[in-house]
């Protein structure tokens, strides 16, 4: 009985709806404005970054915590000035699609999930299945996890020192 009611033709039109959705969505959201004083992000994806920052470092590991507003601004200086430009708009497509993807799967946008309901995102995100979800979980953690590096109290606790030594 329950195959009767999911025909083949309902899931092809379910996934042709549900990706135009995200699609539009993405179109969007990488088209939305810049943020005031941003060089590459729009402040929907300064929340998302930030979002995805409180669960990739969350406090009482490093001297500094992921979320607490600056490792957005640091991930838009590499998008800027690090990160190949042709792969710019994919990464901000991928933010766009875990913001507004969490709307559809679970009533909320990313940004506005709690810090473990993000965590089981992302974690179902870090699953090896389906490979492109992994490969931009995998993504987002080299980006995040680049940016918050960065940070001079972060460099300090972790005794990293750059420059020339002779």
């Amino acid at each position: 009985m329950v195959n009767a009611l999911v025909s083949r033709r309902s899931i092809l039109i379910g996934g042709v709806v549900a990706g135009s959705v995200m699609a539009a969505g993405g179109y969007l959201f990488v088209g939305s404005r810049v943020a005031p004083g941003a060089l590459v992000l729009s402040e929907i994806e300064f929340e998302v970054v930030e979002q995805a920052a409180r669960v990739l470092f969350p406090s009482g590991f490093f001297p500094a915590a992921g979320g607490d507003g600056a490792t957005a601004p640091e991930v838009d200086w590499l998008l800027s000035e690090v990160i190949d430009p042709p792969a710019v708009v994919p990464f901000r497509s991928m933010l766009s699609a875990l913001e507004w993807g969490t709307l559809v799967s679970r009533g909320t946008r990313f940004s506005k999930l709690t810090v473990a309901e993000a965590k089981d995102v992302l974690d179902t995100w870090a699953s090896e299945n389906p490979a492109p979800r992994r490969v931009a979980f995998d993504s987002l953690q080299a980006v995040l996890g680049m940016a918050f590096l960065r940070r001079p109290e972060v460099n300090a606790a972790i005794g990293w020192r750059a420059g020339c030594f002779g």
